[in-house]
């Protein structure tokens, strides 16, 4: 190669370092998927979530502040859900509950429910409760493997929520245990390697996060890494059972959909803590729809 073709190549490797490290990290964007589930009651149909997945705080900065202002922007949705990894490091605590704070104010009295992901296991007990007890103050629920009664709209369904599965607090026979398969449910899973379980049990919809899609995904490749035990192929976006089916090459029975936030935060590349990129893959705010079909 010539040497103005290094140079160009040397310049164009550049940009794309900083596009991925320094440009899309922060490019937020509020999806607005509509989910379709056959058992959804029809007193549901039309109900929104405002999910929110892994922001990994570290402090309160750019990216933080934009969450905050798209969904400033959003009519109000009838529940919020966060899927966990809320914290980028222990030093996190309080500005993981100052963005949940303010998307609590702009959304006052709108039901509000989390689950812990495996970042919150990186801190102490103590420290763990301490943050639950801030989220409970700004209204928040923490699900550890547990369920619960929801009614929205006059219609109950099971709520259901677990600890991390990916390093392995999750205890889904606890989790499960009220389940009643009379009634439709909604599972909150950090991470969606409890998928094929989920639909064996009779979850009807899963939502999750954990893998941030990839965060680096590639043309015709798709994902770099997932972090999904279950399958690379579990990454983002809506699988219903046929798709899941697919995947995983047998059918896990029941008829869930599952629905993979690719998270607002960053995870960095193993022993090189100053490399956390996304390239095609931006972070995401996801206002699901519900409806009947």
């Amino acid at each position: 190669m010539s040497r103005k073709g290094l140079g160009l190549a040397a310049g164009a490797a550049a940009g794309l370092a900083v596009y991925a490290l320094k440009i899309e990290p922060m490019l937020v964007e509020v999806t607005h998927p509509e989910l379709f589930l056959p058992r959804l009651p029809a007193a549901w149909d039309g109900v929104s979530i405002l999910f929110l997945s892994d922001p990994h705080v570290w402090e309160f900065g750019e990216r933080e502040r934009r969450v905050v202002e798209l969904c400033a922007g959003l009519e109000p949705p009838d529940l919020i859900l966060w899927g966990g990894d809320f914290l980028g490091s222990y030093r996190g605590v309080v500005h993981a509950v100052r963005l949940v704070k303010e998307l609590a104010e702009l959304f006052p009295g709108t039901p509000t429910f989390s689950v812990w992901g495996n970042a919150e296991h990186k801190i102490r007990p103590e420290r763990r409760a301490w943050l639950e007890a801030l989220l409970a103050d700004v209204g928040v629920c923490t699900l550890t493997n547990e369920s619960l009664p929801l009614t929205l709209r006059g219609e109950t369904i099971t709520l259901a929520g677990c600890d991390d599965p990916y390093y392995g607090f999750a205890d889904l026979e606890a989790t499960f245990a009220a389940l009643t398969l009379e009634r439709f449910t909604l599972f909150l899973a950090h991470s969606p390697q409890v998928a094929a379980l989920a639909a064996r049990a009779g979850v009807d919809l899963m939502l999750s996060g954990h893998t941030h899609g990839g965060q680096v995904r590639f043309p015709f490749v798709g994902p770099w890494k997932t972090q999904n035990p279950l399958s690379r192929l579990l990454d983002c976006g809506a699988f219903d059972h046929a798709r899941l089916t697919k995947i995983l090459g047998y059918d896990p029975g029941g008829n869930l959909t599952t629905y993979i936030s690719r998270g607002i935060g960053l995870a960095f590349l193993p022993y090189m803590p100053w490399l956390a990129p996304r390239f095609a893959c931006r972070p995401e705010v996801a206002r699901l729809t519900l409806r009947v079909g």
